[in-house]
């Protein structure tokens, strides 16, 4: 069959394919340098989570910078304790859910099972494994904004 399909790429103006791929890092962090959403830990769109995680990762990396005076190592450690749960629990939807999707074949073992406790309890740490602290008594960088940007747009 893979011929016959191949044969006819040539000649089909709109063909695409791209790979569906997750990032799984150990860590999300290295001196001064901090990751979030797909570059730190693509969900792939498999999980339907990949904005999710960006902004609640965005939220909990400023808060908890904010937390920790600014210091890196902390904020940063402060922000991957709060965030891996979550993260993995997503991704791993995102796996189970590819699985279910495979062509049956020689070679594939049996899909997952939606119905089981251990999914119901994956699921819940998907939506729920996360605690979004209130930062607002947190100090900030005392940093002026500066100007707003401002664009212009001549017809």
């Amino acid at each position: 069959m893979t011929p016959d399909i191949l044969a006819y790429l040539d000649d089909i103006p709109d063909f695409y394919l791209d790979q569906v791929a997750q990032v799984v890092m150990d860590r999300w962090s290295n001196g001064r340098v901090a990751l979030l959403g797909d570059a730190a830990f693509s969900s792939s769109p498999m999980s339907g989570q990949g904005t999710g995680l960006a902004l609640v990762g965005a939220y909990l990396l400023a808060g908890e910078l904010a937390a920790a005076g600014w210091d890196p190592d902390a904020g940063f450690g402060g922000y991957e304790a709060r965030m891996r749960s979550f993260v993995e629990a997503n991704q791993e939807i995102g796996r189970l859910n590819a699985r279910s999707r495979d062509v049956p074949g020689q070679d594939s073992g049996p899909g997952p099972d939606f119905a089981s406790e251990w999914f119901s309890e994956l699921v819940e740490r998907a939506i729920n494994g996360v605690e979004l602290p209130d930062y607002a008594g947190v100090p900030d960088s005392a940093t002026p904004a500066g100007s707003p940007i401002t664009s212009s747009a001549k017809p």
